[in-house]
Order: C-alpha cells, then sequence, then structure tokens
C-alpha cells in the first residue's frame, strides 16, 4: 500500500491527539494520568483500565486534563452496574475487601486448578521476546512452564534467549521449519506438559494474573474445554492504533463479565457464526483432551499462510461443535500492540477478511451438511451486515476512515476461498504437522 494512505488519512477530522493507556486499582490513589507521548505530543484522553481488588471492572475514557474529583466523577457514572454496593470513590481511594468473593476464588483455581503450558510463537521479533519471556515467567501461577516455539528460524537467537538465561519457570525452546502459526501452534502443544495449554502473541504483555483467571475459568465451569480472554490495547498513539481500537479491537461486542457457551447457547449464538467474536488466537486456552479430540489448529490456515488466520476461529468453532463447553472470560487479559500505520491496518482487515471466509471454505469442505445450517443462519448475517446499530456495524459508526481502508476487509473476504485452497495444497506438500490425535 502506498505511504500516502497516512498522509491522506491525517485530514480526517476523528483525528485529535493521542490517546494514553493507563490503570487504576479502586483501593490505590488516583493516579497521575500520563500527559504526552515520549516524543512530547499531548494526549486527549486515556483509556483508563479500572480495577477493584485487581478484579478488571471495565475501561473508561477519561478527558484530560482532568481533576482526580472529575476522575472519580467519570468512572462512578461510567462503571455504576459493575459496583453495586455504591462505594464512596474517594481521591486516596477506597478501602480492599479481604475476604472478597472476588480474591477468594481466585486463591481457590490457583489451589485446586489445572497446571498450565503457555506457547509462545514467535517468528522474526526477536527484540520483543525477552521482554515477553520477563513478563509470562513473572505470572502469579504455581504451576506453569513456557514453551517457546521458534518457526523457521534464521539463526540461533531464540535458541540462545532461552538456553542462556535464568527463569523462575521451566522455559523450553522448539523448532518448527515449517511456516505458518498453526505449524507452530500444533508443535508448541505437542510439547506441552500442563493440563490446559494457553496461547499468547510474541507481541503481547499478559496482565499478572493471566493465568489465575484462566485456572478460574476452568475451575468454576463444569466441562469447559476451551475459554478466551479480552485484549487491550498496548498504546494508542497513532492514528492507525485508535481507528483499529474504535472500530472494536480485536474483542469487539464482548464485555466484561463472562459468558458461558454450551450447547444449549448454540441456537443464540451458533459455532459457525462467531459474531461478536468467541475470542482471538492472541489469547486462548485450551484444555488438552480438548485439542487431541479437534486434532489441534488446521495448518492451511494462520499467519504465515495463504489463509491468513481463522485458524483459532476454527480450533474454537470445533471445539464447540465436538460438545466441548467455551467460557468467555474477559479478567484473562493481555495487552497487544496494534499496527501503527493504516499500511499495516490495511493488511491487517485484508486478512481477517480472508480468514474468515477461508474458515467457512474450511468447515463446509470438512461436512457439507453445514450449509444447511449456514443457510439457517445466512438471515442473522444479512441483517447485521446492513443494521447500522448492528454489533458488526454499530462500532464504526461515527468513525472517519481514510480512502480503501473500509474495503479491506471484503476485499479479502473475495480472496478467502481460493486462498484456502491455495494453502491446503501448499500444506499436504509439508506433510501432516498435527499432533497425534
Amino acid at each position: 500500500m502506498p505511504s500516502s494512505i497516512d498522509a491522506d488519512h491525517a485530514t480526517s477530522t476523528m483525528l485529535t491527539a493521542p490517546e494514553a493507556v493507563a490503570d487504576w486499582e479502586l483501593t490505590s490513589p488516583v493516579p497521575t494520568l500520563p500527559a504526552a507521548t515520549a516524543d512530547g505530543r499531548p494526549y486527549a484522553s486515556v483509556h483508563l483500565l479500572v480495577r477493584r481488588d485487581s478484579q478488571p471492572l471495565g475501561v473508561v475514557v477519561v478527558p484530560l486534563p482532568s481533576t482526580p474529583e472529575q476522575v472519580l466523577a467519570i468512572v462512578a457514572a461510567h462503571l455504576a452496574g459493575s459496583l453495586p454496593d455504591r462505594p464512596d470513590l474517594r481521591p486516596e481511594g477506597i478501602p480492599p475487601r479481604p475476604g472478597g468473593a472476588w480474591l477468594t476464588g481466585r486463591r481457590r483455581a490457583l489451589e485446586a486448578g489445572p497446571s498450565f503450558t503457555v506457547v509462545v510463537c514467535t517468528r522474526g521479533r526477536e527484540a520483543r521476546l525477552p521482554e515477553v519471556l520477563r513478563q509470562v515467567t513473572s505470572l502469579d501461577h504455581p504451576r506453569f512452564d513456557v514453551v517457546v516455539v521458534d518457526n523457521v528460524p534464521q539463526d540461533d537467537t531464540v535458541e540462545r534467549l532461552v538456553k542462556d538465561h535464568q527463569y523462575p519457570v521451566p522455559v523450553h525452546h522448539v523448532v518448527e521449519r515449517r511456516p505458518g502459526l498453526s505449524w507452530a501452534r500444533n508443535a508448541g502443544w505437542a510439547a506441552a506438559s500442563g493440563d490446559v495449554i494457553a496461547f499468547l502473541d510474541d507481541d503481547e504483555a499478559p496482565d499478572r494474573h493471566w493465568l489465575a483467571e484462566y485456572a478460574r475459568a476452568f475451575t468454576e465451569v463444569p466441562g469447559a474445554g476451551v475459554a478466551s480472554g479480552m485484549i487491550l490495547p498496548r498504546s494508542l498513539d497513532t492514528p492507525a492504533e485508535r481507528v483499529f481500537e474504535q472500530l472494536g479491537g480485536h474483542s469487539k461486542g464482548r464485555a466484561w463479565r463472562r459468558v458461558v457457551f454450551d450447547q444449549a447457547s448454540h441456537r443464540a449464538q451458533h459455532p459457525l457464526y462467531p459474531l461478536p467474536p468467541f475470542g482471538a488466537g492472541g489469547n486462548m486456552a485450551f484444555r488438552r483432551e480438548t485439542l487431541r479430540v479437534i486434532g489441534g489448529f488446521d495448518v492451511a490456515l494462520g499467519a504465515g499462510t495463504p489463509g491468513r488466520g481463522g485458524e483459532d476461529t476454527a480450533a474454537i468453532a470445533d471445539a464447540m461443535l465436538a460438545g466441548f463447553t467455551m467460557v468467555w472470560e474477559p479478567a484473562a487479559f493481555v495487552r497487544h500492540g496494534h499496527y501503527g500505520t493504516f499500511d499495516g491496518a490495511h493488511q491487517q482487515l485484508r486478512g481477517y477478511g480472508i480468514g474468515l471466509t477461508a474458515f467457512y471454505t474450511r468447515m463446509v469442505l470438512a461436512d457439507p451438511r453445514r450449509l444447511v445450517r449456514l443457510a439457517w443462519l445466512a438471515p442473522r448475517a444479512v441483517v447485521d451486515l446492513a443494521l447500522p446499530g448492528s454489533v458488526r456495524n454499530a462500532p464504526a459508526q461515527g468513525v472517519a476512515l481514510p480512502s480503501g481502508l473500509s474495503r479491506q476487509r471484503l476485499i479479502g473476504m473475495a480472496a478467502g476461498p481460493a486462498g484456502y485452497l491455495r494453502s491446503r495444497r501448499i500444506q499436504a506438500r509439508l506433510g501432516d504437522g498435527g499432533p497425534p490425535r
């Protein structure tokens, strides 16, 4: 894409100053909100993640500058439903609840919950990996290890990073020489030892309680076979980052409350119609048995293949269609770096479109009888495409998009079926990379 995309979009009226990203724990004083980026550009507002006793309650957009009293008023107004006891918010913070249900539930989950393996697949992002490993190995879970999958390594940088450093938990290095995120994920869970395998992108920052909250989901929800959590932006400094987040980001349509999808819920939201999405590949966790039953990830889908994406959606749908329960657990959240330029955003949205129709092509080829179910779902899809206030369209209302950006997903959708078929031929030549069923 030409670099003029950024210049064209600079004239959009929706673009103001950068937006900050910050956290506030209600039992602590109102934080000093960041005023400017590292290069001195002033922030217009801050996306403030609010917690109480470490429980994430939601994100509130606070204009800058704001006094502590103004921050209190905005938070109280926006999160009233998440604070049923209506605490008296104060600039110095509110008292913690030592015996509260949230912390008690987390403690029980850590004591009785499953063990974990965190799989981090990486390719060409060696510079960011040390910080990711530092954060991952510092998570507050007593029983987990880490598997770093080195996809198509060009040298021994990742191997040395793993083997030459001391970490507080075991960190293992695995090489997968066949290109593609699904190949790497299959290699990662094949090498995993935990009861639950959690997948994390190599450009993400997990919350300290990330695994603890997944442990809560798998402990408190009977039959849970797969779970996914919220993905928040790591920064909103550039116009492209802000547009992507205003379009819904990675967790569009999902709120800060747990949602359980069992077989009875399929009529309300069927596994073949992931809108709003059940989750995203940058933050998901599967029981080992779930991955064994579904055969892992389809290697013809995902980043690094002509399928471009959809491997996460396919794996979650496969699990749900096989009878496993899916849990949306927003408290198990991570922060992810959006593309900083509109060139990258174009590629990302086109990839999403390719991955979506590649997913449907794959699901129909796997079982042509699914065409009947898709025909039943088609009227709902038409409404979602046409209705301005639908889950699909509501986030884009009032967002001035750069020329061509809004068409990228449609362009990708048209290319998805052919991309998937071509990817199947390529992966067949590379050989079966899935772990044994």
